[in-house]
């Protein structure tokens, strides 16, 4: 389902040295070579920052400047976007800095630090994201104001559809550069819109700033064509069914949210269509059924939604790996079918044909003997410390070590100290799951 390059002027003769003054080069001679160095040296970082303009992707504001203002009347420009992995401004001086050395870069800040200052985040994905810029222009802040109050960033399709997922950019601080991250974006639309909300906490709420900004990715995407619901697939001898997939703001945080049954049959609370400015969700109905007997029961280990202009969320966060929990409520298993409802954060674009779900299951009950560890005499620690061990197992051929074990104070005096093991996978083996039994 899913060599370094010439720098012009650097292969050039050396001119001899003047041999007129006892072996010693003249003041003249001296000045030349050291203009020379001072040349290479412009060509190398004019080269370096050629790769690093092509390795970032990025695309300049059209028509007239844009801007937001904050309640406290500091003004920024929207001054473009980038689609990278990492977190850099869209400018000469900060990609120059991104690019050098770490040494040469720590230097260099020291002159245009004050350019290139921004709210860093996260510096560097795994995967590339559209990154849209703010650069600040005037400060004026007026008496008596608080600031920027928290802000949540969403992109619009061509057809005014908000979708995707939400960014929380951190605009207030004195520094030049402020961006908004998104995994994913519509990239059949040739200009987006990007609406910031105040995070109110009450909806529907209203932008207090909209802008338009280029599609760095604009074009042609093929078409995936959807499969009728429920459809049922195997790995190996196991059966995997998608009963229902459905986007929207969930329930457990709409009061007074209706309890339902889901499409296999367990239950959930009652999914609410997407409000503006609202985080939302994509939930999927997923069933199981191993023909190796109803003991072996199989639980999601991770997600990946994506669609087919190249948009992918992926989620390794679930709740209910449970082989006897369903969305929170006991429900025993039918037919030898054993069904979850599941979600990723955020949700793709409606107007692509179909999306799709890639899903890595694990075995969540039904082991071996051979398949289960069991660490003895581990070396507890003290609260508030951690032991770092090396005590290694075998199971099934595969193994397994016990790296770390830390524990410390639970903020709720009424409860034990929390506690925590780190396992490793010696080699990384492929379709090996680990899980803790209690």
């Amino acid at each position: 389902m899913d060599e370094g390059a010439k720098v012009p002027g650097n292969d050039a003769a050396l001119e001899p040295e003047d041999t007129t003054t006892s072996g010693k080069r003249t003041g003249c001679c001296r000045g030349w070579r050291r203009r020379r160095l001072i040349l290479l040296a412009l060509a190398l970082l004019a080269a370096t920052s050629a790769v690093t303009a092509w390795l970032i992707r990025d695309t300049k504001p059209e028509g007239p400047p844009q801007f937001i203002e904050s309640v406290n009347g500091e003004k920024y420009q929207f001054a473009g976007t980038t689609f990278s992995t990492k977190n850099v401004p869209p400018s000469f001086e900060a990609k120059l800095v991104n690019a050098l050395p770490a040494p040469l870069a720590n230097g260099a800040r020291s002159y245009v630090g004050r350019q290139i200052s921004q709210d860093i985040g996260v510096p560097e994905f795994n995967e590339p994201r559209l990154f849209v810029w703010f650069q600040r222009v005037e400060t004026n802040e007026r008496a008596g104001s608080r600031g920027w109050p928290i802000i949540i960033a969403v992109l619009t399709d061509k057809e005014g559809v908000e979708a995707g997922d939400t960014d929380y950019p951190n605009f207030g601080d004195s520094i030049a550069w402020y961006c908004a991250s998104f995994p994913v974006f519509p990239r059949r639309s040739r200009l987006l819109q990007i609406s910031l909300y105040p995070n109110t906490g009450r909806f529907p709420v209203t932008p207090f700033a909209s802008i338009s900004i280029p599609n760095p990715l604009y074009g042609n995407y093929p078409e995936w064509k959807a499969e009728p619901l429920p459809a049922v697939k195997k790995a190996g001898d196991l059966e995997v069914r998608l009963d229902d997939l459905i986007a929207g703001a969930t329930g457990g945080h709409i009061s007074g949210a209706k309890i339902i049954t889901t499409a296999h049959d367990s239950w959930d609370l009652a999914y609410q269509s997407a409000t503006k400015g609202r985080r939302t969700v994509t939930a999927f109905d997923v069933s199981f059924r191993s023909p190796r007997g109803t003991n072996e029961v199989w639980a999601v280990q991770s997600a990946e939604l994506s669609d087919a202009t190249g948009n992918v969320l992926r989620s390794q966060s679930f709740r209910y790996s449970s082989p006897t929990f369903f969305s929170g409520f006991f429900r025993p298993p039918e037919s030898g079918w054993t069904g979850y409802r599941e979600s990723v954060v955020g949700t793709l674009w409606p107007d692509e044909a179909a999306w799709r779900l890639k899903l890595e299951v694990k075995r969540a009950s039904g082991f071996a003997p051979d398949e289960i560890v069991t660490f003895k005499n581990v070396p507890v620690p003290a609260v508030g410390t951690t032991n770092k061990t090396h005590i290694t197992k075998t199971a099934g051929g595969i193994q397994v070590v016990l790296t770390k074990f830390q524990r410390w104070t639970n903020l709720d005096t009424n409860r034990l100290p929390d506690s925590e093991a780190t396992i490793e996978l010696p080699g990384k083996p492929k379709g090996v799951a680990v899980d803790f039994a209690g």
